[in-house]
């Protein structure tokens, strides 16, 4: 019945990616007015709706606020009223809890009740102590069998209240059916099924956080035994993805969760999930190879180590500079963007290109210093000492406070007069960090041996 973002029709496609396009930018009251039509028109596109609540939210600025003087529709049809609810209740105030409620209300009529959840949750999420719309929504997901979600509202309630031992008792009985649900078991049929005490533990073992490396390998071994019986299984092949992370052999994860990829292409959450532990990947390679290159400057190889790491950076960079010129096509007049793209050039190496987006990044007040600092690092890695100096002293100048971040322009600012033959300019910017940091990165044996 819910209906994903590939299946909508054209004409609203393209109001659902114009309408990402401004959340995206913040424009929140243009994302609304794109994203609101398609909802109605789509009643059933959750993923539209929680969409749109967020931007809702951010348009009213009503999120410790509430609207009590809702009054329930006159419509016959549950669509029709939702809608009706879309346009006149939740703009003004998306977290009304009359609102909502009549939301949930009108779902569960509709037969719809992971539109109905999503309106107890949206009260919630405006009254996050209001424990009875809590109860109210670990008792609707007991009732669509969703015990994991109930526990974990039920969890939330003892957080809260610690002598409720209604959710006390809730979170404990949930907990014990969601492992069975997990299994495909129904009640009648549970123990007959769990094979010996040791399969009960390891469905324990999988949903603690904290285990040990031992437990984490002793069920790695019995998952491998699963794999090995069937290779196509969808299930184990994630299990042993996540346990592999766990033990922070990102390779093997990256590999089964690649395979799990193949096994179903489409599950977006996977996608993420591979992507981030390719990301760390390729950082824990990166790392490696600086290491190897530190420790052995005049290895045999050390240069063709050093093209295949600048290789790494840039292939990464790339995609990042991609996307920042993506946004700063659309919107060229933000300068934040223009900064991201100055700093994702950076990244990669690639200083001349960085500047010019710098020096616009500047007009914004709130990340000029940032730029101005990046934009001095540019100008040192061309070997443009003297603008770089420039830049770190103007920053410097409109620095009051010794954050990290004057420590930061300090210090660099050091080292450039440094390679300027400037050694007043270096020990005075590297005592005035002294004076207030004797720890920051090796100021102090700088700052000592001048003495010496």
């Amino acid at each position: 019945m819910i209906i994903k973002e590939a299946e909508l029709d054209p004409k609203n496609m393209n109001l659902w990616k114009k309408g990402m396009l401004a959340i995206e930018q913040k424009n929140w009251e243009y994302a609304v007015s794109l994203i609101l039509p398609v909802v109605i028109d789509k009643p059933t596109f959750l993923d539209g709706r929680m969409v749109l609540r967020r931007a809702e939210g951010e348009m009213s600025g009503t999120a410790k606020k509430f609207s009590f003087g809702f009054k329930g529709s006159s419509k016959k049809d549950p669509w029709e009223a939702i809608a009706e609810l879309e346009e006149n209740t939740f703009q003004k105030d998306p977290f009304s809890a009359n609102g909502n409620q009549q939301l949930y209300d009108l779902a569960i009529k509709a037969g719809f009740p992971d539109l109905a959840a999503f309106a107890l949750e949206t009260i919630r999420m405006g009254q996050p102590e209001n424990t009875k719309n809590m109860h109210a929504l670990a008792q609707h997901y007991i009732t669509y069998e969703q015990p994991d979600k109930a526990s974990a509202v039920y969890n939330a309630i003892l957080k809260i209240d610690p002598r409720d031992m209604i959710a006390a008792k809730g979170e404990k009985d949930c907990a014990a059916r969601s492992s069975i649900t997990r299994q495909g078991f129904g009640d009648g049929d549970f123990r007959k099924n769990l094979k010996n005490a040791d399969e009960a533990n390891d469905l324990e073992l999988m949903n603690k956080q904290g285990m040990t490396q031992e437990q984490m390998e002793s069920l790695l071994a019995k998952v491998i035994d699963k794999y090995n019986q069937d290779q196509t299984n969808l299930h184990t092949v994630k299990t042993m993805a996540d346990i592999y992370e766990r033990l922070d052999q990102f390779e093997s994860a990256l590999m089964f969760y690649e395979y799990a990829l193949t096994l179903n292409p489409s599950d977006v959450a996977l996608k993420r999930k591979t992507e981030t532990i390719k990301d760390k990947v390729q950082e824990a390679q990166i790392q490696q190879m600086q290491t190897d290159i530190e420790n052995d400057p005049d290895a045999p190889d050390v240069e063709e180590k050093r093209a295949m790491l600048a290789q790494i950076r840039l292939d990464r960079a790339t995609v990042v500079i991609d996307e920042c010129k993506t946004r700063v096509d659309r919107n060229p007049t933000d300068k934040t963007l223009r900064y991201e793209l100055g700093q994702a050039y950076f990244g990669a190496g690639l200083f001349t290109e960085a500047i010019p987006e710098l020096q616009q990044a500047k007009g914004n007040p709130h990340i000029r210093i940032k730029a101005m600092l990046l934009l001095g690092r540019c100008f040192e890695r061309k070997n443009m000492n003297d603008l770089a100096k420039g830049s770190f002293i103007e920053a410097n100048k409109e620095l009051a406070i010794m954050d990290n971040t004057k420590k930061e322009l300090l210090y660099d600012l050091a080292l450039v007069c440094e390679k300027m033959g400037d050694k007043e300019g270096y020990l005075e910017a590297l005592k005035e960090i002294y004076n207030n940091d004797y720890g920051f990165k090796d100021v102090a044996k700088r700052v000592e041996s001048s003495y010496a």
